[in-house]
């Protein structure tokens, strides 16, 4: 288990690539002269991988949600990692009624293409002020006629609240973007009849809003068309315990579109203007800490004073990053 500590915490989701091909050679040429120094003083401390969950291959939680939740001391409860409860709460909505529970609903496009559908980015979508009020307005009362009752949050996401997001496991955005959705539908991990309540409820409500949408005329003039939305971030929220990472996200983009050339660029972004502070902060006498997260797992990396044996190896053999940050996909 991994070692608590008081070191500075640097987590970055996506950082490790899972091999599709032969990626290897590309990745241990890889430009990328601060992480090579921070390794050859580092010690690998913990690695955590996910174990296969019939019918899917991979947890609810992403190893990134998994990794943070952990370092501030959150229950490790797959699906319900209190995202939104916790916006909710820095809001100062959660106080007008503690018991119940949260969520995110985003605005999304479904795209359908032979027979399957995948979720796109809601990124993507660039939906304005004028457009989420105006689907905010349509939709809140069919939420509202099931208890649920929509706060605004972020353009195209909005809050939810209901006692049925309490205990919910729902599957994170950041796992299911680019993929099929059939497996990742609220309740999609159990068995058809052994469907929660809120589960059903949830999947009708997507049903009815899919057919609002179809015909709202927001849609009209759009290129991609808001036709669904997804629930995440449900969990009853519990207080970090221990200081926040700093987390980086300039990975994510070029991940989720596995364009391998462009995660590497923004690597090279990270190595400048992330790790190279942190060699700083090191060489100031202050301890890191790393977190390097992929599809599937995380790998947690802390400071040491190399041996002489690793100065003398690192010298003569430097690390090659191919064996850091490439991992192999999950098997059946």
């Amino acid at each position: 288990m991994l070692i608590h500590s008081v070191r500075d915490t640097t987590l970055i989701p996506f950082s490790l690539w899972t091999l599709q091909g032969p990626e290897t050679s590309v990745l241990a040429k890889a430009e990328l002269p601060n992480l090579r120094t921070w390794l050859a003083q580092a010690k690998c401390v913990d690695v955590q991988v996910d174990a296969v969950q019939e019918p899917l291959l991979a947890t609810l939680s992403p190893p990134h949600e998994r990794a943070w939740a952990k370092a501030v001391g959150w229950p490790a409860q797959d699906g319900c990692l209190p995202w939104a409860a916790r916006a909710a709460a820095e809001s100062g909505l959660a106080a007008s009624d503690a018991a119940k529970g949260w969520a995110f609903i985003n605005l999304c496009n479904w795209h359908v293409s032979n027979g399957q559908v995948t979720l796109g980015d809601p990124a993507y979508l660039q939906i304005d002020e004028a457009t989420d009020d105006t689907l905010l307005k349509a939709m809140q009362n069919f939420f509202a006629e099931d208890g649920i009752r929509l706060h605004p949050y972020k353009q195209g996401q909005w809050l939810a609240q209901s006692h049925l997001f309490v205990d919910l496991p729902t599957a994170s955005l950041d796992r299911v973007i680019g993929r099929n959705i059939d497996p990742w539908l609220v309740g999609s991990h159990v068995a058809a009849d052994a469907l929660s309540p809120a589960a059903k409820l949830l999947r009708r409500l997507q049903n009815e809003m899919q057919m609002l949408l179809y015909t709202h005329p927001v849609n009209d003039s759009r290129r991609l068309t808001i036709n669904s939305f997804w629930v995440h971030g449900t969990g009853a929220l519990s207080p970090t315990t221990r200081r926040e990472p700093q987390v980086v996200h300039t990975l994510r983009e070029s991940a989720l579109q596995q364009d391998l050339m462009g995660w590497l660029e923004a690597w090279q972004h990270v190595d400048a203007h992330v790790i190279a502070p942190m060699l700083a902060r090191l060489a100031a006498g202050e301890p890191q800490r790393l977190v390097l997260c992929g599809e599937h797992e995380f790998h947690v990396y802390d400071s040491a004073a190399p041996t002489l044996w690793q100065r003398v190896r690192t010298h003569f053999a430097p690390t090659s990053l191919d064996t850091v940050l490439a991992v192999a996909p999950l098997k059946d």
